[in-house]
C-alpha cells in the first residue's frame, strides 16, 4: 500500500485564499511516497536552524495519511515555510488549507403552516409503506451530517439522533477503538468532542431529513424515525476529508463484522462548497473528490449542495459538485412553481437533480421553528430520500445493501434520478432534467423487488427472429437464482446448455452467437426446477 503523509500547520496569514481573507490559516503539506512524515518532522527540527518549529497534534486520515500539526509563528514565517519546503525532493506539494462556505440563504419568506414541498415529492404516498429508520431486515440506517452545530436537544430532533453504542460516553476512554474518545452523539472534529455548538443551519438541515413526526410536535421529517449521525465543527477542507474518513470506517467496520460493530450509514449530506472554485483548483480538492468514490465502495452516497447563484457551475466550476464520482449528488434548488430557484446554480454534468429548496419549513435552534430558502434546504431532501429508500419493504434491497454495498449505492442514486419529475427549467441543465420524487422511485424499485403484480419467469424478447447470426434474448425471473439456458432441435435434443444468473442491478440479457447450427426450427428455454418457458427460434442460412 502506497503511503503519502500531508502535514497540517496552524499558522496565521493574511494570504487570500480564493478571494478570502481568513484570520487563520492551516498549510497542508503533501509528502512523496514511502516517507514517513514523523520522521520527517523530527530530522526537520533536528537539521534546521531557523525558528520555524512544529510539532505533530494529531492523525486526520489514515486513508489520505493527513496529519494535524501545532504551529506557533507569524505569517511571514508561514510563507517563507511553504516556499522553502515546496523546493524539498521529499514533498510532492504544498499549500493552504481553504475555509469553506454554508450554503444557506436569510429566509425573506412569510411562516406557512403547510409543508408543501413533502406533498410536491409525494412523501405521503411513501409514507403508506415507509416511514424509515430501519431496513426490512431490521438494521439501523444513519443519515450523516456535515456542519458547523446543532441544537442537540431541539424536541423535534433530538428522538433521532445516532448513538454511538458501542462507546460509554463520557468515561474518557476509546471503547470502540475508532481512534477517538466519548464519539457517542457523534464528533465535533474541533474538539474531538461529542459536545455539539448550538447552531441554526444544522439544526435546519436536521429537521429536514428526521425532525420527529406523527408526535404532536413542531414539523414532519422526510424520516418520521431516523438515524442522524451528526458531525459539527467542519470549517475546512481537512476537516471534511476527515469527517469523511469517519463515516467510512464506521460503515467499513459494519460491512466486515456484518452488522455486529460500526454503523448502517447510507448517505452524508454537504450543505457546504467552494464557489467559482474546481477541485483542481483547490487544495486538496483531487483527494477530496477521491473520498466519494471511497465511501461509495463501502455503500455511502455523498449529497452535495450547489451554489446559491443562477451560474452554471461547468462554465465557473464547482466544488464538491464539480467532483465526477459516480456516489455524488449535486443538487440545485425548486421553487413553488417547480421552476429551478432563480439563485441556484445549475449545470448538466454536476448538478444531478433539482428539490424543493424556497420557503421550507425547518426546525432551528432555541426550540424555534422558521422557513429558509436555499440549496442548503434542497439538498436534505435528497439525503432523507436516500435513507427513505433503503427503508422500503423490499428484502432484496436490504440484503444487497450487505452483500454488494457499491452497486447498492449506485442503483439507489439511479432510481431517484432516473424517478424524478421532469422539470422545463432543469431540462439541459442538470443530469437528470428533473425535481425529486421520491413516489417514482419508490415505483422503480418496486420492479427490482419484484413485487410487481404479475411478476413471473418469462422470456419478454428474443430478436432477431428468424436470424442467422447471433441473439439476443431479453427474460426476467421472479428471483436472482441460477437458471439453465437451453436450445434444443425439432426432436426435443439438447443443443447448447448453459448455466444463467440474472443480474441484480441491470436489464437481464442472454447474447449467443447461434451461427454454428444448422438452419431449422428449435426452441429457446430457460429452466429451473419445474418451471420453464419457451419460444420458438428460426435459423436462416447467410443472405438468405
Amino acid at each position: 500500500m502506497k503511503h503519502y503523509f500531508v502535514i497540517i500547520i496552524a499558522l496565521y496569514s493574511p494570504f487570500l485564499l480564493l478571494g478570502q481573507t481568513p484570520a487563520t490559516a492551516n498549510i497542508l503539506i503533501r509528502f512523496q511516497d514511502k516517507v514517513d512524515g514523523y520522521d520527517f518532522v523530527d530530522t526537520y527540527q533536528s537539521l534546521s536552524r531557523n525558528k520555524v518549529q512544529f510539532t505533530i497534534k494529531r492523525q486526520v486520515s489514515k486513508l489520505l495519511n493527513l496529519y494535524s500539526i501545532e504551529y506557533n509563528g507569524h505569517s511571514t514565517e508561514g510563507d517563507w515555510l511553504i516556499n522553502h519546503l515546496q523546493k524539498d525532493k521529499h514533498i510532492l506539494s504544498i499549500g493552504y488549507d481553504t475555509p469553506l462556505t454554508y450554503r444557506n440563504t436569510t429566509p425573506n419568506d412569510e411562516f406557512f403552516n403547510d409543508q408543501w414541498n413533502l406533498e410536491r415529492i409525494q412523501l405521503p404516498q411513501v409514507w403508506e409503506e415507509t416511514t424509515g429508520g430501519l431496513t426490512a431486515n431490521g438494521d439501523e440506517i444513519v443519515i450523516a451530517v456535515l456542519e458547523k452545530g446543532i441544537e442537540l436537544d431541539h424536541p423535534d430532533i433530538l428522538g433521532n439522533i445516532w448513538r454511538n453504542r458501542k462507546e460509554v460516553p463520557n468515561n474518557g476512554r476509546d471503547d470502540d477503538n475508532n481512534g477517538y474518545i466519548d464519539d457517542f452523539f457523534g464528533l465535533n472534529l474541533d474538539d474531538l468532542t461529542d459536545n455539539h455548538p448550538v447552531l441554526s443551519h444544522g439544526t435546519q438541515v436536521s429537521g429536514i431529513i428526521g425532525a420527529k413526526t406523527n408526535n404532536e410536535e413542531g414539523m414532519a421529517g422526510i424520516n418520521w424515525d431516523a438515524n442522524i449521525l451528526f458531525l459539527s465543527g467542519v470549517d475546512l477542507s481537512s476537516e471534511v476529508i476527515e469527517a469523511y474518513e469517519y463515516l467510512y470506517n464506521l460503515r467499513k467496520k459494519y460491512n466486515d463484522t456484518d452488522g455486529r460493530e460500526g454503523a448502517f450509514i447510507v448517505a452524508n449530506n454537504n450543505s457546504f462548497g467552494w464557489d467559482n472554485t474546481r477541485p483542481t483548483e483547490l487544495f486538496m480538492g483531487t483527494e477530496l473528490c477521491q473520498m466519494y468514490d471511497l465511501m461509495g465502495e463501502v455503500g455511502i452516497l455523498s449529497v452535495g449542495a450547489g451554489p446559491n447563484n443562477d451560474v452554471d457551475v461547468e462554465v465557473v466550476g464547482d466544488t464538491p459538485t464539480n467532483c465526477t464520482s459516480d456516489f455524488f449528488i449535486g443538487v440545485t434548488s425548486t421553487d413553488r412553481n417547480d421552476e429551478k430557484a432563480r439563485d441556484g446554480g445549475f449545470g448538466n454534468v454536476s448538478i444531478d437533480i433539482g428539490a424543493p429548496g424556497e420557503s421550507i419549513r425547518a426546525t432551528d435552534k432555541d426550540r424555534d421553528y422558521g422557513e429558509f430558502s436555499g440549496t442548503s434546504f434542497a439538498t436534505p431532501h435528497v439525503t432523507g430520500a436516500v435513507g427513505l429508500i433503503y427503508a422500503l419493504p423490499c428484502n432484496r434491497l436490504a440484503e444487497d445493501a450487505k452483500i454488494n454495498p457499491k452497486q447498492t449505492a449506485s442503483f439507489v442514486k439511479n432510481i431517484l434520478l432516473v424517478g424524478s419529475d421532469p422539470i422545463r427549467g432543469l431540462e439541459s441543465r442538470t443530469v437528470s432534467g428533473g425535481r425529486l420524487n421520491v413516489f417514482n422511485a419508490m415505483t422503480n424499485l418496486q420492479i427490482y423487488c419484484g413485487t410487481t403484480e404479475g411478476e413471473q419467469l418469462a422470456i419478454l424478447n428474443l430478436y432477431p427472429n428468424p436470424t442467422t447470426g447471433a441473439i439476443t434474448i431479453a427474460f426476467e425471473t421472479p428471483d436472482f437464482e441460477p437458471y439453465q439456458f437451453v436450445i434444443s432441435n425439432s426432436l426435443g435434443q439438447i443443443i447448447l446448455e448453459k448455466t444463467i444468473t440474472p443480474p441484480r442491478f441491470s436489464t437481464p440479457i442472454i447474447q449467443e452467437d447461434v451461427s454454428h447450427l444448422s438452419p431449422g426450427v428449435y426452441t429457446a428455454s430457460l429452466i429451473r426446477d419445474n418451471q420453464q418457458v419457451s419460444q420458438r427460434l428460426v435459423i436462416q442460412k447467410f443472405g438468405r
